[in-house]
């Protein structure tokens, strides 16, 4: 194996083919690592700080899978962040756990979620005293940072794990430009995607592990268990020649990239309508612990066009695919790779964008008061207070029919709703159904976002028994 023996496809994948092995002699064995894997793993962990680092080739899907997986038991609580991608809810279903919630702070002005502090979580697990593990997201799919440091002296003040979903911040911690680590502040799991902000083929990630509160050797069992017994080699390749650009001359390359981002923001305080949501703004006003400055978030409050439609115009008018957008903002992710040319060309769209804006608004006093009325607040819906009337496997279990949304107001779902990109549940099986979740989904279709879990004429999945 493989059957293509190198010798198929045509032009770039045949190529490609020529080096996608898989356990052949002198190769090693990602699940039963000794040799060359074993090797690259711990000078993956040498570069984080971490004790053991493991190789992901499915994903950061699959390290939290694991994590969680590896320290729980079925029947236990699990303090998870409302705001966690759904991967977190979906180890809550395969392990029959109990989920209680963690919200974050919000930032209504801009409608984005803040950080989540150490102060609420010794709140909930003196509530909930049978906590077995903390789940949090740090840095956001936004860039938002919590106190990773002060969170996990409390929680392990508490005697509980710490596992933190980082997969936006494999970068950090290589350049005093940039926040720390979560390796580096506490956590006892911390899962890296590689391939969302560094040189890294798509699926690869790292799981990292430190203290001896979480049971390693059976968190090592659930990597074989959730992942395949025949990884690829071209990705964990991917992920070893990132960590040799990373050793090699990250330092350099990181230096370069700072600047960049420096002067980008310093370039976009001349906007005459957009604003950009930057990181001294975040902390200085909002208070946010720290955030990420390769996350561009550009607010279109009160220009008169929704998040969506800054997106499209980038991506349609000038050639630049943003990363995501919401109703009031659109999101853009500069990394190390982006080239000086790639920042000129951002900065030359957004500023194109907002000069026409400028214009409109000349011609139009009345569109920005217009545009004020007419925005919605989708990011809220992250941190209203869900109301949880059974846990995740039993609604996932449970007779289920379809329901209308429109008339699904105190209802139970039996499914996910989700925005993505980010990939945070809206709705969550097990959760009542409120007027203005309907309301805020419907909005968020309206405006084009991608919204899963909703069927055509807005059906969605409902417990049969009811209200």
């Amino acid at each position: 194996m493989p059957g293509h023996k190198g010798n198929a496809g045509t032009g770039f994948l045949k190529e490609v083919l020529k080096y996608d092995i898989t356990e052949i002699d002198g190769f090693d064995n990602l699940h039963d690592a000794h040799g060359v894997i074993l090797e690259s793993e711990r000078y993956a962990s040498s570069l984080y700080g971490a004790e053991e680092t493991h190789f992901l080739t499915g994903g950061s899907t699959s390290g939290i899978l694991s994590a969680i997986a590896g320290v729980t038991e079925q029947g236990d609580e699990i303090l998870i962040g409302r705001n966690c991608h759904r991967s977190v809810y979906n180890a809550a279903e395969l392990g029959r756990l109990r989920c209680r919630y963690l919200y974050p702070e919000y930032i209504e002005e801009y409608g984005i979620c803040g950080a989540i502090t150490a102060k609420n979580i010794e709140k909930a697990l003196i509530k909930y005293p049978d906590i077995r593990a903390v789940v949090i997201t740090s840095p956001t799919y936004e860039g938002v940072c919590s106190d990773v440091s002060a969170i996990a002296g409390t929680v392990h003040g508490y005697g509980k794990i710490l596992i933190v979903d980082a997969a936006h911040g494999a970068h950090f911690g290589f350049h005093e430009g940039f926040p720390e680590s979560a390796v580096k502040q506490g956590a006892d799991i911390v899962i890296h995607s590689v391939h969302k902000t560094l040189p890294s083929p798509t699926q690869t990630a790292l799981l990292h592990m430190n203290g001896d509160l979480a049971d390693r050797e059976e968190v090592r069992r659930m990597l074989t268990v959730y992942q395949s017994s025949s990884p690829s080699y071209l990705l964990m390749a991917g992920i070893d020649n990132c960590m040799s650009i990373l050793g090699e001359r990250g330092s350099r390359e990181f230096d370069k990239f700072f600047e960049r981002l420096c002067n980008l923001e310093k370039d976009f305080e001349g906007f005459n309508c957009l604003k950009h949501i930057n990181r001294r703004l975040l902390k200085e006003k909002y208070g946010v612990y720290d955030t990420d400055p390769g996350k561009i978030m550009i607010s279109v409050k009160g220009t008169g066009i929704t998040g969506r439609e800054l997106y499209d115009i980038l991506r349609n008018e000038h050639g630049i695919q943003p990363e995501m957008a919401s109703d009031g903002f659109c999101l853009l992710i500069m990394t190390v790779m982006d080239t000086e040319e790639g920042f000129k060309r951002v900065k030359n769209a957004l500023f194109c964008i907002d000069e026409k804006i400028s214009g409109k608004k000349k011609n139009d006093p009345e569109s920005k008061r217009k545009s004020h009325e007419e925005e919605a607040d989708i990011g809220s819906l992250y941190v209203r207070e869900a109301k949880q009337v059974m846990p995740v496997y039993e609604a996932l279990s449970a007779d289920k029919m379809n329901g209308d949304i429109d008339k699904a107001e105190g209802m139970i779902s039996a499914g996910y709703i989700c925005l993505y990109p980010p990939g945070i549940p809206l709705l969550v099986p097990g959760e009542e159904i409120s007027c203005g979740l309907a309301e805020g989904i419907k909005k968020a279709q309206e405006q084009g976002l991608t919204v899963q879990g909703v069927g055509e004429g807005g059906k969605i999945k409902v417990l049969a028994q009811g209200r």
